[in-house]
């Protein structure tokens, strides 16, 4: 299965929420990307749902010359780190405190572009709906779940068109359910997935939170939504 864009899977990956969000009523649903990358696809989940949409900020933390993350960082919670990488490289937590705080600095950077002036949504006693673009990380993802599990929703799932077997059978310790369109045994990246697959830059990822946002939630008039992200 290969998808012919974000917006396209996102559109799929509705159709296969929406039997799951069709049970008993309870606060209602709130559906949070996991920015960048995760927003244009959460965002037709959120118009097909008609739910809101907020955005989950999550960075990694890595070792210098190390080519993956040994950790990641979602909005203010500790980082999350993989213990078994540590030690085979012989470094500590302590140690990445700089990393650590850089990163984190990021996370805000980019959640107040992204959200314009507009507080977080609430997910206590709703049901949480953390959409990505690939599931092919399992720290990173996880990361992202332990920051929102923290706001106490009534029910977390995580989705994405499509996901690592391998991750995505990892993450359901963490979530109540994990939803996925397609499940390779191995992807290592979400880009191959699909036919149009580009950098989604600051400025879209505000421009897409602010179409869902209601009216009385929007900052006032006059404020730029940034510019590209960072890698």
């Amino acid at each position: 299965m290969r998808f012919l864009d974000r917006s396209t899977a996102g559109h799929q990956l509705a159709r296969r929420l929406a039997p799951l969000l069709n049970g008993p009523p309870d606060g209602g649903v709130v559906v949070l990307g996991l920015a960048p990358g995760g927003l244009p696809v959460a965002a037709e989940v959120a118009e097909a749902l008609g739910a809101p949409l907020d955005a989950t900020v999550v960075r990694p933390v890595a070792v210098r010359g190390h080519d993956r993350p040994v950790g990641a960082i979602a909005d203010g919670d500790p980082p999350l780190f993989d213990r078994y990488t540590l030690r085979s490289l012989g470094v500590t937590a302590a140690e990445l405190g700089a990393s650590v705080k850089r990163e984190r600095v990021e996370v805000h950077r980019r959640e107040a572009l992204y959200r314009q002036g507009r507080d977080r949504l609430p997910v206590q006693g709703r049901t949480a709906v953390l959409v990505s673009d690939g599931l092919t990380d399992a720290l990173t993802t996880r990361a992202a779940l332990h920051a929102l599990a923290a706001d106490r929703p009534e029910r977390l799932i995580v989705a994405a068109p499509v996901g690592d077997a391998r991750v995505a059978a990892d993450l359901r310790h963490d979530a109540d359910a994990v939803v996925c369109l397609h499940l390779p045994r191995y992807a290592h990246a979400a880009g191959p997935w699909y036919g149009e697959f580009h950098e989604v830059t600051d400025r879209e990822a505000a421009v897409l939170l602010h179409r869902r946002t209601p009216p009385g939630d929007r900052p006032r008039a006059g404020r730029a939504p940034g510019h590209a992200a960072r890698s």
